[in-house]
């Protein structure tokens, strides 16, 4: 019985072991509007690096991390010469699809965002 235990929670934890580098596209939900920027990611154990692309904020040098099924990450973006901190949060649901919630300080709490991996 303890060896099956065992096994189980080896099974759940791995699970949630999502490796989730490479490129990804998003789609972002803003009260000002939608976009599809590119996200490209590298993850070494929970350290998470990358680049954001989009059309309005450029490229984007981002930090963060992944804890279970769970990602975050942050980088400074540039909007007409107004510096923003943007902070992504949200889940990952597949090795190939996740989805969350975003902040632009000062600017828009309520973006919502989904993924796919390309």
């Amino acid at each position: 019985m303890l060896k099956l235990a065992c096994v189980l929670l080896l099974c759940i934890s791995g699970a949630f072991a999502a490796d989730v580098s490479g490129a990804w596209q998003f789609s972002v939900n803003t009260s000002q509007g939608s976009g599809s920027p590119t996200v490209t990611l590298q993850q070494q154990g929970d350290k998470l690096t990358g680049t954001f692309h989009s059309l309005i904020l450029g490229d984007a040098k981002l930090a963060g991390s992944v804890k279970g099924n769970t990602i975050e990450f942050a980088f400074e973006g540039d909007v007409q010469g107004q510096k923003l901190k943007i902070t992504y949060k949200g889940t990952i649901e597949s090795p190939t699809a996740m989805k969350g919630t975003a902040v632009y300080s000062g600017v828009d709490d309520h973006v919502t965002w989904s993924a796919s991996k390309k």
